[in-house]
């Protein structure tokens, strides 16, 4: 999952948001520590998963594109 519901995203002890951009580049990153604070690897574990998760969602829409 991608983006939190309001329950999920509430309780979580970060907020990060990611705005990649198709290629592996970054245009936004923000990210806050709530509940508890974070170390660098949990950073870099976060932005892992953001790319993954816009891997998938780039490979949708150029499928998409392509029908």
């Amino acid at each position: 999952m991608l983006d939190l519901d309001y329950d999920e995203d509430s309780s979580a002890d970060a907020d990060a948001n990611f705005v990649l951009i198709e290629g592996g580049h970054i245009a936004e990153v923000q990210a806050t520590a709530e509940g508890a604070t974070y170390d660098e690897e949990g950073l870099l574990r976060l932005l892992r998963l953001a790319r993954i998760g816009c891997d998938r969602i780039f490979a949708a829409q150029a499928e998409a594109v392509a029908k």
